[in-house]
């Protein structure tokens, strides 16, 4: 069975960016209700702040003239799938952050997303790249007390491998930069990559696996909600 690495999107859930209830609904027809006139079905929209859930950002989401996520459908969705790294850290090293010391903040050095890369047998080139850490909760994506990013030398790093164009993230963002406003990994990766955020990597080895993770196709958004798949190349026969 492939890894399923979008988390469960839940009413309940509280918002990670300050935008209210990542998931609402309202229903358009009951099918209970009773009314002749409705059809019978049940039927309802759907409300979702897509940086609260998985989600999948668009290169428009930091660049104002770069593309969204229906230009990337047209020019090349072959950043939606295909082998990608994962890489599980084994042992963790975070810290208190100087800007914000109540949260704990691992920033993967360029040398360590090195060391770990080359414990990664790949068939396939390095194209796309998911990071992770041993023993990772499965709700790491809305922790109040933790942040796991790249440094920006890493994304750079990422940036100059040939053909690289996707960046996968367990936590709710690729950046940490508490009292600024500079997204560095985001302007170091968006120009030719995309990025997946709020994944749910426990339990998952470390390895080459083939990625799914189409977005929604939402006209003109600069980021869409995903519910990725990692398989095993074993899975890919049939």
């Amino acid at each position: 069975m492939p890894y399923f690495l979008a988390p469960p999107i839940r009413k309940k859930d509280p918002a990670l960016w300050g935008e209210g209830s990542p998931y609402s609904t309202e229903v358009i027809y009951d099918i209970c209700s009773g009314n002749p006139v409705d059809p019978p079905i049940h039927y309802e929209s759907h409300r979702v702040k897509p940086h609260s859930v998985c989600h999948f950002d668009a290169p428009g989401h930091i660049h104002a003239d770069g593309l969204k996520i229906d230009g990337l459908y047209e020019k090349d969705p072959t950043l939606f799938y295909g082998a990608v790294a994962l890489l599980v850290f084994e042992a963790p090293k975070f810290a208190p952050h100087s800007n914000a010391p109540h949260i704990q903040h691992w920033e993967i050095s360029q040398s360590e997303l090195k060391v770990a890369l080359g414990k990664v047998e790949m068939r396939s080139p390095l194209k796309k790249l998911i990071i992770s850490f041993q023993q990772i909760p499965s709700d790491f994506y809305q922790s109040k007390t933790h942040a796991l990013t790249l440094s920006e030398d890493a994304a750079k790093y990422l940036r100059k491998v040939p053909g690289f164009n996707l960046f996968g993230t367990p936590w709710k963002s690729a950046d940490f930069q508490p009292g600024s406003r500079k997204r560095p990994v985001h302007h170091a990766l968006l120009p030719q990559a995309g990025i997946l955020e709020c994944l749910n990597l426990s339990g998952i080895p470390a390895g080459e696996y083939f990625l799914a993770a189409p977005p929604l196709p939402l006209e003109g958004a600069t980021e869409s909600p995903a519910a990725p798949l990692l398989f095993t190349r074993e899975e890919l026969q049939f």
